[in-house]
């Protein structure tokens, strides 16, 4: 069985089938997540409410959560690709995981991966926009 390869951003996913004996890298899936190229001001659709106050001491600010929609989104889109990959497994699909990730979206998706998947090496960088050829390389010098 083979291993596959997940290449990802805050804005994009890539999975790569690698068959280390051939030494090539076939893309398998891509997901797209345009809210992860949003700015923090393309989520807010008004600004923070104004409610009277019960003590008639005029309007009284009402701000939301510290959790950023950016940050919220963060999380639906590792939520997408751990269920994408988990699923893929269980459907036996693939046998081993490598994730190449920046280091802030790879310590979100590691715990979002089952814990029965067997993991390769991880890459700490957003090889994202990188060509097969070249993400390809990268992988195979780190047997």
């Amino acid at each position: 069985m083979s291993s596959w390869v997940l290449v990802a951003d805050n804005s994009q996913a890539r999975i790569y089938c690698l068959d280390k004996v051939k030494k090539t890298l076939d893309m398998v899936d891509e997901i797209d997540h345009q809210e992860g190229r949003w700015h923090r001001n393309d989520f807010v659709t008004s600004s923070p409410g104004r409610s009277v106050g019960s003590s008639g001491s005029g309007n009284v600010h009402m701000m939301g959560t510290d959790n950023s929609p950016k940050a919220h989104e963060s999380v639906n889109f590792v939520r997408m690709i751990a269920n994408s990959v988990n699923h893929a497994y269980k459907l036996h699909q693939f046998s081993t995981l490598q994730i190449c990730a920046p280091p802030k979206l790879l310590g979100e998706i590691l715990p979002s991966i089952s814990k029965s998947i067997p993991q390769g090496n991880h890459i700490n960088k957003d090889l994202v926009h990188e060509k097969p050829e070249q993400l390809l390389g990268r992988l195979t010098k780190l047997r």
